[in-house]
């Protein structure tokens, strides 16, 4: 069903939509009930984009919306802090956007949060806004920090909460193109740096026409391409290409980045049609491999006397029936790095059914592991001494990001 989110308020300020309605007097009148319904707050995680992410999640009885009027919708999220400081934000479900036979259902509404480690104070409410009959709950929130963290400063200057705004879609769920804030990643190096930075956005060949895979790929791509981008190489500079494996061709170049371009990549994936590939590029097909390592090594020897970088980000890539590739072995060059970040999403682990009280529960097994051969790229890049990075999870996505500053940071 769909919510549709008003825009979020400044960090720290408060949202217009509250004074509106008494939400502080029934702050003082603590818990109530008036709305059938119920709250789930995850703890929160390590999301994509580098934040620690907190999801609230609000179901509402479907027979309440039935049995009421004309009025709307709408939930409200406080965040106070330790120092008293306020953010908050509403989402507003009006009653012509209700789908007929809502009463067969709960209804659910999503809210979510980059937010810092702290102590919080987070205050929940959902009204009818014709009645004004409202639910409220109240809870405390404890953000631990990061165990171990290797990027200990990358937060440095954020807002304690940063609302996000109600993208469920992609391609623009995957860039959150509305949150702005930067990651504090300085680089210094003893010599200029040019660093390349190239996304396969072909999925594995056998599933090259699946909107799936393109998806999964590019949801944990995307990300990682906005956060590797805000790099800030004090003496170098970035560019950034997406290249089509399927049709040979770089899609989208930005030299000089300081911020991407989300507005020209987004329009690649919203005219993408998977599964109709042209006659010229299905002959050409096998040669994918080849265009692959040329483009990397071209852009590994584009400044010949300066220090090239260049970072291929991938989903897995097992191509079929392709050209030999036989590149001569380069030898090592401290003025050249090549790394190679395979990242890709893991299927979630299937629940255990819920058991009748006294039934004897399934044997526990370890969590599963997916261990991925050699794929056709690292085969590819393996000649240039490419460094390979698997990551599997957000968290290991951020130590080799703080691995691959390290490495920068010696040239």
């Amino acid at each position: 069903m769909a919510a549709v989110p008003a825009m979020p308020a400044p960090p720290g300020n408060l949202d217009p939509a509250f004074s509106k309605l008494p939400f502080n007097l029934w702050m003082t009148q603590g818990k109530q009930a008036q709305i059938h319904w119920s709250v789930d707050v995850p703890a929160p995680e390590l999301s994509t984009h580098q934040r620690l992410i907190l999801r609230v999640a609000i179901h509402v009885d479907g027979r309440e919306l039935e049995k009421r009027g004309p009025g709307d919708l709408t939930a409200l999220l406080q965040f106070q802090d330790s120092d008293g400081r306020t953010w908050q934000n509403h989402t507003a479900l009006k009653r012509e956007d209700m789908q007929p036979g809502v009463q067969n259902r709960d209804l659910s509404l999503y809210q979510y949060a980059f937010i810092l480690p702290g102590d919080y104070n987070l205050s929940i409410a959902i009204c009818d806004t014709a009645t004004l009959e409202h639910s409220v709950t109240l809870r405390k929130i404890h953000v631990a920090p990061l165990k171990t963290d290797p990027l200990p400063d990358s937060w440095a200057g954020l807002p304690r909460v940063e609302f996000i705004p109600g993208v469920t879609d992609p391609p623009d769920v995957w860039y959150l193109p509305d949150n702005g804030n930067r990651l504090r990643l300085p680089v210094t190096t003893h010599r200029p740096v040019h660093l390349q930075i190239l996304v396969n956005t072909t999925p594995t060949q056998r599933s090259s026409g699946s909107v799936t895979a393109l998806r999964s790929n590019m949801s944990v791509l995307i990300p990682a391409l906005k956060i590797l981008s805000q790099m800030d190489l004090a003496n170098g500079s970035i560019d950034a290409a997406l290249l089509d494996l399927t049709h040979r061709r770089v899609t989208f170049e930005q030299k000089n980045v300081h911020a991407l371009n989300w507005d020209a990549i987004r329009k690649l994936f919203v005219d993408i049609r998977p599964g109709i590939i042209d006659v010229h590029a299905l002959e050409g097909e096998w040669k994918m491999r080849r265009f692959f390592w040329d483009e990397v090594n071209r852009r590994l020897k584009q400044d010949p006397a300066g220090q090239n970088v260049v970072i291929v980000l991938s989903g897995p890539a097992f191509l079929e029936d392709q050209e030999p590739v036989e590149p001569l072995e380069a030898p090592n060059d401290p003025n050249r790095r090549l790394f190679y970040i395979r990242y890709r999403t893991i299927p979630p682990r299937p629940a255990h059914p819920r058991l009748r009280p006294g039934a004897r529960g399934p044997l526990l097994t370890p969590p599963p592991t997916y261990p991925m051969p050699v794929d056709d790229l690292e085969h590819t890049l393996e000649p240039l001494n490419a460094r390979l990075f698997d990551a599997t999870s957000s968290e290991q996505f951020r130590r080799i990001l703080a691995a691959v500053m390290d490495q920068l940071s010696g040239m």
